[in-house]
């Protein structure tokens, strides 16, 4: 079983996580946000690109490019992160070879040097036309690059699969075991991602809004952007956007979504939701790594500093059905210091 467990960003999927790892049968790789999925330039972009082609040729030439090069980017980060780099990109060629339906070479007119421009063009308006007649073959030498084409290839999902199954075992994941991963899904649209992944769940994670904006305007500041806090307005705008009508939100057997407050404040039940839905036993070790007693320092945030008042005001009027009614509950000891999930 493969757990993703995503949040829109400081919603509280950290919380999740460290729920998850009071849990012996599950391995939870929390050190590594896992977005190699969503990433620009990753499977779902090649997935667009190759299975839902606009145009003849060009969409999966460049599609495949664009994904190698990525992964050449990337592989530094992911040997930090465990995944030894000859693996990362070995596994990522042999996908590209398996999805490859034909590949050839052909030019680019793509220099910008003027001189190398004219060689450029007098190798392929010259040189390369003499050199194929004579031979009766096609050429393959500089300026040609070799170009790869695949349209809806049969074995996209096997092969993808293949291939991530690879890399977590590079990581040292068994998926014969359960796995909870770090942001591997797209939060607002988790099962665009599944038919990449053996046997996955996804638990999202969100936030009242409030609380979500004071936080960025305060706790967050100088720290990450995950989101727009410049007005009220545009943060209302993205979280809303985000939110309404998105695929996350229908039910779907293998999505849970999950409130953070409803976590700290309702521990116990929102726990045996999170239990039922992957099938886990009983905690033995409750609140020895997730304790809500600490993780309420971040809720009611909004009350705590007051001088954003008409800003949460006006959220409360745009947007009244992602607020948490926190009238039901006490307000949490506001001499605790708030924490971002780094500080812990």
């Amino acid at each position: 079983m493969f757990i993703g467990v995503n949040g829109f960003g400081e919603t509280g999927s950290g919380a999740v996580l460290d729920y998850l790892k009071e849990f012996d049968k599950v391995t939870v790789k929390g050190d590594l946000e896992f977005t190699y999925l969503t990433a620009l330039d990753g499977l779902l972009y090649l997935e667009r690109a190759l299975m839902h082609p606009y145009s003849r040729t060009s969409d999966s030439i460049s599609a495949i490019k664009r994904f190698l090069d990525m992964v050449d980017k990337w592989k530094s980060f992911y040997q930090s992160r465990g995944l030894p780099s000859e693996l990362f990109t070995q596994s990522a060629q042999q996908f590209v070879d398996s999805i490859t339906m034909v590949k050839w070479y052909w030019g680019y007119k793509n220099f910008s040097y003027r001189s190398i421009y004219f060689l450029h063009h007098f190798m392929m308006k010259v040189v390369i036309p003499r050199m194929e007649r004579k031979t009766g073959h096609r050429a393959q030498c500089w300026p040609l690059k070799e170009v790869r084409f695949s349209v809806r290839p049969d074995n996209f999902y096997e092969a993808a699969q293949q291939h991530i199954d690879e890399l977590l075992k590079g990581m040292g994941v068994n998926q014969e075991e359960i796995v909870a991963l770090d942001q591997p899904f797209g939060t607002n649209n988790p099962q665009a991602c599944f038919p990449f992944i053996k046997d996955p769940y996804a638990i999202v994670v969100d936030r009242d809004p409030r609380d979500l904006y004071v936080s960025g305007k305060t706790k967050l500041m100088g720290q990450w952007r995950f989101f727009p806090i410049e007005t009220v307005d545009d943060f209302i705008t993205y979280y809303k956007a985000l939110r309404k009508d998105q695929p996350y939100s229908e039910n779907h057997p293998r999505v849970l979504k999950v409130q953070f407050e409803e976590l700290v404040y309702e521990y116990d039940k929102t726990t045996a939701q999170i239990r039922q839905f992957l099938d886990l036993p009983e905690n033995t070790h409750p609140k020895s790594i997730f304790d809500p007693s600490k993780s309420i320092a971040n809720t009611q945030v909004f009350i705590r500093y007051p001088n954003f008042a008409e800003d949460v005001k006006k959220i409360e009027e745009a947007l009244p059905e992602y607020l948490f009614d926190f009238s039901r509950y006490p307000a949490p000891d506001f001499s605790k210091e708030m924490f971002l999930w780094s500080d812990k």
